[in-house]
Parts: C-alpha cells; sequence; structure tokens
C-alpha cells in the first residue's frame, strides 16, 4: 500500500536569551486504500497525526516564566508549516499544504471536530497569539485560519466558530482577514450568521479596519437588512451578548476602573453611530452602564 509522508517545519524560541530555534519533523502513514486520493480515514489518521505533532513540538518551547510545560497558552513556537506528500497508483507524486488539505477534511462533516481541535492547539492564547502559517516570506496568515475557513464555506453554521477563532488573531496586524470575511459575506448574504459576524467585526473583532469594514457592510446591504422590526431587534439583542461574550469586556468589569471601562468598553457602542438610532445608541449605552453596576454593587454617577 502506499505511504504517506507528513512533513512539519516549526520555529520559535528558547531560553532566556530568546535562542531563534527551528524543528523539523516528519511522519510516515500508511495510506488506507491504493487509490490515487486520500479517502476518510486517510485525512483522519493525517489530521491527528499533526496535531499530536504540534503539541510534542510545543514542548520544546515552553516559556521560561513557567513552573510546568503547558501545550496550550505561553508558549514560545512561533510558526508552523506542514506538508503532505503521497504517491498515488498512477505513480504520480502529490503534495498538499494547509489550504489544499483542509478543503478535502472539511467536505467530512466527521472530521469538523478534528478541525476544530486543529484550530484550538495552533492557538497560544487570546489577542493575537496565534501561530503563523510559515511561507516563504515568513508572514503568512494565522495557523488553522484555512482550516476553520474550510468550515465556514461547507456551512454557515461555523461562522460562530470563525467569531471565536477571529478573537484569537492580531487583528491590529492583519494579513487577509478583512478579504476572508468579504468572501463569506459574499457567499451568504445577509441572514442571522452574517449579522453576527458584522457585529463581531464591529466590537471584538475590530482590529485596526473593523470599523472601517463596518461602514461598508452598511453601504453593502446590512442597512436595508435590518428594516424588519423583529430582525433589527434580534440585531440589537445581538450586539449586546457581544460585548457580553467579549474578554475585555469581562476584564474591564474586574479591573475595577469606570473610566478604562468607558473608554474601552462603552466607546465602542459608538462604532454603530451610522446604522443604529440615537434611542438604539443610548440604550446599548445605559445596558452596559448598567452591567457596570451590578457587578459592582455601585451606583456610578
Amino acid at each position: 500500500m502506499n505511504e504517506i509522508k507528513i512533513s512539519i517545519n516549526a520555529f520559535g524560541f528558547t531560553g532566556n536569551e530568546y535562542v531563534e530555534r527551528e524543528v523539523q519533523q516528519e511522519n510516515i502513514l500508511t495510506k488506507n486504500s491504493d487509490d490515487n486520493y486520500l479517502n476518510e480515514i486517510d485525512l483522519k489518521q493525517i489530521l491527528e497525526t499533526i496535531i499530536l505533532s504540534i503539541k510534542k513540538t510545543k514542548l520544546l518551547y515552553p516559556c521560561c516564566k513557567q513552573t510546568n510545560t503547558i501545550l496550550h497558552n505561553n508558549n514560545r513556537l512561533d510558526s508552523i508549516k506542514f506538508e503532505i506528500k503521497f504517491i498515488d497508483d498512477t505513480s504520480t507524486s502529490k503534495i498538499l499544504e494547509e489550504l489544499s488539505f483542509f478543503e478535502l477534511v472539511a467536505k467530512h462533516e466527521s472530521l469538523a471536530p478534528l478541525i476544530l481541535e486543529y484550530c484550538k492547539i495552533t492557538d497560544n492564547g487570546e489577542d493575537g497569539n496565534r501561530l503563523i502559517i510559515r511561507n516563504e516570506y515568513d508572514q503568512g496568515p494565522p495557523a488553522g485560519t484555512y482550516a476553520i475557513l474550510s468550515l465556514v464555506h461547507q456551512n454557515k453554521k461555523w461562522i460562530p466558530n470563525y467569531i471565536e477563532f477571529l478573537r484569537t488573531n492580531d487583528l491590529e496586524h492583519e494579513i487577509e482577514q478583512m478579504w476572508d470575511i468579504e468572501a463569506i459575506l459574499k457567499k451568504y448574504s445577509w441572514c442571522v450568521e452574517t449579522h453576527n459576524l458584522a457585529i463581531a467585526r464591529n466590537i471584538s473583532c475590530c482590529g485596526q479596519a473593523g470599523k472601517e469594514q463596518f461602514e461598508r457592510f452598511i453601504e453593502n446591504g446590512l442597512e436595508e437588512s435590518l428594516k424588519n422590526k423583529k430582525i433589527r431587534n434580534h440585531f440589537l439583542n445581538n450586539i449586546l451578548n457581544e460585548f457580553q461574550e467579549w474578554n475585555s469586556f469581562k476584564f474591564r468589569l474586574k479591573d475595577g476602573s469606570f473610566e478604562y471601562y468607558k473608554k474601552y468598553i462603552i466607546s465602542y457602542v459608538q462604532h454603530f453611530e451610522k446604522l443604529l438610532t440615537k434611542n438604539e445608541i443610548v440604550s446599548i449605552e445605559s445596558f452596559l452602564l448598567q452591567k457596570w453596576d451590578d457587578y459592582n454593587k455601585t451606583i456610578i454617577i
């Protein structure tokens, strides 16, 4: 039976002096059949092997402050790149990289949990600590981008997972995220799921370009899609939900500084000023102020 070779190249930093370290791994698997394609069983064992390899690789790049090695957060592994090579039954060598591989994997609904697991293991924590996909210019998109997008383009039900993924991106230094979001909106148009994506883009996933992109959403049909009262009310409720799911919101409540709460949380309500009425804006601000009062058990004047 044919073999499958998985090559993984990792780069990161070790020690107190942040010494550069590159690690290369190679795994050989046995192909499930002699067909000239990778079937569901093949794809499953490949993805399981990649996930396990990344977990093991993270052990080689612990943060020096750690007393115990943590596989998910606070890790100095910086970037990865994997390549899958196999010989089909015509003796032709085929190579798959992250994009083409996950396009195949996402066609199998049963493999969705593994795709999400891959997205989890390539995340070193919230707010921009995601691993990067290595490429010839050493500046690829965040690792997991092609994985999560492969699911989203199969079915819009995965858009909430994409929003969670975006929250772990460094959106102050965007690479392709704006165009990825545009592609999702083009595919699914305006619906509950894309409304929530637009809301997130204006709050927890705002970053360097979110506010400007949201204004383009308004010009490209978002405002028109909210003319139905029921849909508009649902949209407003989801804005409230988005604030409460945002880690920065939770942090600022616990931080205890009302000035910073106003500056870094309530100020985001004004991002919606070109879409919502003044009364709607005031209502959202009042909701957030009430959350502050409820949490701190005092009335802020």
